[in-house]
């Protein structure tokens, strides 16, 4: 499909790829593995396009964000366990604000 008529499928590939990541991220998570920052860029990126299009978040996708959401929360709660020489301000304050407004109540 073209045009307009792609738009869905697109997004819905864009969905079906943000759980894929999501899927194995938490995996890492599990089996006490390193979650390759790409990954977590990855994912970031797809739900942020997902959002700016209207398309609600598959359920692993908002599961992993929430939880990735409160571990920067409490990460930023005790600075002192941050190593300021390796810690990227900028990338950790545009994602903490981005996932600041979909953190559940």
């Amino acid at each position: 499909m073209t045009g307009a008529e792609g738009q869905p499928d697109k997004l819905g590939e864009v969905a079906r790829l943000a759980t894929l990541i999501a899927d194995r991220i938490l995996e890492a998570q599990i089996t006490g593995h390193e979650i390759p920052p790409e990954q977590f860029t990855a994912l970031v990126d797809a739900a942020r396009l997902l959002e700016e299009q209207g398309v609600p978040w598959p359920p692993l996708v908002e599961e992993v964000l929430y939880e990735a959401g409160k571990r920067f929360s409490e990460a930023e709660a005790v600075p002192e366990t941050v190593d300021p020489e390796h810690e990227d301000k900028g990338a950790l304050a545009g994602l903490t604000r981005f996932l600041s407004g979909f953190r559940r109540s």
